[in-house]
């Protein structure tokens, strides 16, 4: 993810060893622990409901297409009957 190597995070490690002491170290890692799930809940919750909201965004597309096809389809013996200058001037009419 981060693409740190071995030797980056022993760096780390005792550098953090140095800073915070051996005392404060395991409570500092396990609030970190917490930090970083509650981030992945949050990115993993947001990225779903972005998916799902894209996932209505195209149904309500699909809707929109499917009922002016169907719309279409409704209008075509009219329009082999009439002939599609006598349509287009019933629309205008209307």
């Amino acid at each position: 993810m981060f693409d740190i190597g071995f030797w980056e995070l022993v760096a780390i490690a005792i550098i953090a060893l140095l800073i915070l002491g051996p005392e404060r170290l395991p409570k500092f890692a396990r609030d970190l622990g917490n930090f970083v799930a509650k981030a992945r809940r949050f990115i993993q919750t947001t990225r779903r409901e972005l998916e799902r909201e894209f996932e209505l965004t195209q149904d309500n597309d699909l809707r929109e297409d499917i009922d002016h096809i169907d719309k279409l389809m409704k209008q075509a013996p009219d329009r082999i009957i009439l002939g599609e200058d006598q349509v287009e001037e019933d629309k205008k009419n209307e």
